[in-house]
């Protein structure tokens, strides 16, 4: 990836808007936290490990902290903090804040659940600091962000899609694999940091 900073995301996610609906009209809103930590050119990235639940479809999923509203919550950022901080402990000030990125429709086998998702990018500082994973949370990590853009980690996995097969692109992280939704939001920012994954093209609906 080269060396980036935390300025360089700042300046390339400067004009980002996000023509969404009010959030108090939506009745299915999730929103996730991208935590940035690190000095520049050492940048890492959050992760969590979903749970192994029953009856959830990302059950041991790779995820960034985040989750579905609840009512008390204000606004899709309210969401993002308060569900980084259940999750993995970490309180996100309105300081930290980088930048939001556009909603993006929650998908389900290629199909649309009819959720949206707002995600947020946070900057914690140049040291990395613990993470705490709560009971709905297997595991937390945090991942260089150099790992990630590195072309040698990303593969192909297979996920079925109306009885049969389709390939789609996922980065690996020890036996670890970032796919899906995930990946999508990852590689959204990506392309607005200019600086695209290394990826093949992949079904979007």
């Amino acid at each position: 990836m080269g060396m980036v900073s935390i300025e360089d995301i700042r300046d390339a996610l400067a004009d980002v808007r996000d023509d969404a609906a009010p959030f108090a009209a939506r009745r299915h809103h999730a929103a996730v936290a991208m935590v940035l930590a690190g000095s520049d050119g050492a940048l890492s990235l959050c992760f969590i490990r979903r749970a192994d639940r029953p009856g959830d479809p990302w059950s041991g999923h790779m995820a960034f902290p985040g989750g579905r509203a609840d009512p008390e919550d204000r606004t899709a950022e309210d969401v993002a903090r308060r569900e980084t901080e259940e999750e993995v402990g970490l309180r996100l000030g309105s300081r930290q804040l980088v930048a939001p990125l556009p909603e993006l429709p929650v998908m389900l086998g290629g199909r649309a659940t009819g959720m949206r998702l707002s995600p947020f990018v946070f900057h914690v500082g140049a040291k990395r600091p613990p993470l705490h994973p709560n009971g709905e949370v297997a595991e937390a990590m945090w991942i260089p962000l150099n790992h990630l853009f590195d072309p040698t980690h990303h593969i192909t996995i297979d996920s079925p899609r109306g009885g049969m097969n389709v390939q789609l692109p996922a980065i690996s992280y020890g036996e670890h694999i970032v796919w899906g939704l995930t990946y999508r939001v990852l590689t959204d920012f990506a392309e607005r940091l200019g600086r695209p994954l290394p990826r093949m093209d992949w079904p979007r609906d």
